[in-house]
């Protein structure tokens, strides 16, 4: 169904490895989503260990708090919203609380394309309200690689989970392999024998995947997409993706805007 809401404010927070999350009561929705790490909060009387890679739905009028302290490499996302109908209250009132998100990148795509656009002056406001509604439909959307992940193993699921929450940062197969507590010759077999390509080809694609959207969807030069999913060597960047798409970067761009453009 079309939900009709209206954005406040969001944000993303990385911890310092003190203080906890505090105890109080909002008047708005708030919707939480784990880049990194494990958030423990209470929300009334339920207890919630939310994981990376998961949301927590936390409605109005309720309190609801940290349970324990932040740990040094907690982050995640956070944005405050109300309904403005009572068929989209109802439609949240009947979300779980807190939800497996099946496309953790997309998510967080949608998560960042809202930090920047509410920095715009004057305020897009029809802009923000629609990203809200992106960003709703994304966390509680069921899709096929939902059911696909639980039928991984679970060093599988939390490998292919690091790596869709995190594929912007600097990772290899020995600092997965130690984050995960397994040997890395181990983790990437595993890996090759389930989806039959190495870990660095993986990581690669979803950024090339990534890189790929911005580029249809924002004028960022090149380099700055490069360096934003991942690529800290700009001719790397293009040699994979020329190795995905069979063209440059730039030829990419120029064929989707004129895909896009409306010639009656």
């Amino acid at each position: 169904m079309r939900i009709a809401l209206q954005a406040h404010n969001c944000g993303r927070f990385i911890s310092r490895g003190h203080g906890r999350h505090v105890t109080r009561t909002i008047t708005s929705w708030e919707l939480i989503f784990i880049l990194r790490s494990k958030l423990e909060m209470f929300v009334g009387s339920d207890n919630f260990d939310v994981p990376a890679g998961d949301c927590l739905l936390l409605p109005p009028g309720v309190r609801h708090g940290g349970r324990s302290g932040y740990t040094s490499d907690l982050s995640f996302f956070w944005i405050h919203f109300l309904p403005t109908d009572r068929k989209s209250e109802q439609y949240l009132l009947k979300r779980p609380r807190m939800s497996r998100v099946g496309n953790p990148a997309r998510l967080s795509e949608y998560f960042q394309q809202f930090l920047s656009l509410q920095e715009d002056v004057p305020e897009d406001r029809d802009g923000l309200d629609m990203l809200m509604a992106l960003i709703l439909h994304e966390a509680f959307r069921k899709t096929r690689e939902n059911t696909v992940q639980q039928e991984l193993p679970a060093l599988m699921q939390e490998l292919r989970k690091t790596l869709s929450l995190r594929f912007r940062e600097p990772l290899s197969t020995s600092q997965l392999a130690r984050e995960l507590q397994c040997n890395p010759d181990y983790l990437g077999r595993l890996h090759h024998r389930y989806f039959n390509e190495s870990i660095t080809d993986t990581l690669n694609r979803i950024r090339i995947t990534h890189a790929a959207e911005r580029l249809r969807s924002t004028a960022q030069g090149i380099a700055q997409i490069a360096d934003e999913v991942g690529f800290n060597d700009p001719a790397y960047f293009r040699r994979r993706f020329f190795q995905c798409y069979a063209m440059s970067p730039r030829a990419y761009r120029r064929l989707k805007t004129q895909e896009y453009v409306n010639t009656e």
